[in-house]
């Protein structure tokens, strides 16, 4: 079990509230979805980020410079994929959803 299923887990077992603080958190702490080229308008009006956990956006998205591997979550969690804004959270790519 890598760092990210074990992340997984314990979220699974946290209340809702728990959990809304954590992505809260992660939101300020570590996320750059709002500083990818990627990242548009649409995006910043549905209040969208941290795709990796959340999953895709709602927005049309153009992947051309996708930074998903320089983000912090991507090594602190162990994440194996990319693309989160276009092709879904970590989970929905490893097919656990």
């Amino acid at each position: 079990m890598d760092r990210f299923e074990l992340i997984m887990e314990k979220m699974s077992e946290m209340s809702e509230e728990q959990l809304n603080s954590l992505i809260d958190m992660q939101k300020k702490r570590i996320c750059v979805c709002r500083s990818c080229p990627t990242y548009d308008q649409c995006m910043t009006e549905n209040s969208e980020s941290l795709f990796c956990f959340l999953g895709k956006s709602q927005c049309e998205v153009d992947p051309a410079e996708c930074i998903c591997s320089t983000c912090p979550a991507h090594d602190n969690f162990q994440l194996k994929h990319e693309l989160y804004c276009l092709k879904g959270s970590e989970e929905e790519q490893r097919g656990k959803s």
